[in-house]
């Protein structure tokens, strides 16, 4: 598996043309607090991503579910254009994670996210971004060098016991 890169971006709009995307597929990781945004423009938005062979997606931030959704929307229109029946070994996978941490949520991506079976691991280029909040980019790049450097995957962040 590749190493995550991270990115800070300072608008959503940047976002498409910011990714040094290299390999055939790519994971995105993404860290927004999207305003309050007719879906339509989420998918515009989002579309150019999936385009360019997004093949996992994990959201993070307030209304992550509505970004979450975006993609799904924009994958299923994909193949729907192509002709395509949507199958486990070709779709897009998605989680969004608005109860978790964004320590926790990244932790996720690094350790759980996998690309449908008829993508190749070793060829999806990895991204963490953070959108418009330099704080999220500075704590995405400390946790990615303390997931990076961590040998065992089995090591997962500390969970706030919702049962105490």
């Amino acid at each position: 598996m590749q190493p995550i890169k991270v990115l800070s971006v300072a608008r959503i709009d940047d976002l498409a043309d910011e990714l040094p995307h290299e390999r055939a597929h790519f994971l995105l990781f993404l860290a927004w607090d999207h305003p309050d945004m007719h879906a339509e423009k989420l998918v515009d938005l989002f579309r150019p991503l999936v385009d360019r062979s997004l093949v996992y997606f994990c959201a993070w931030g307030a209304s992550c579910e509505a970004v979450h959704d975006a993609i799904d929307r924009c994958d299923i229109e994909k193949h729907q254009e192509a002709g395509e029946e949507l199958s486990d070994d070709t779709i897009l996978l998605t989680t969004w994670h608005a109860r978790d941490s964004l320590a926790e949520a990244l932790w996720f991506f690094k350790v759980c996210a996998m690309p449908a079976r008829s993508f190749d691991p070793a060829d999806c280029d990895r991204f963490a971004v953070a959108v418009g909040n330099p704080d999220w980019a500075a704590e995405l790049e400390r946790e990615v060098h303390f997931i990076e450097a961590d040998a065992d995957d089995e090591i997962q962040p500390v969970l706030d016991d919702e049962d105490d």
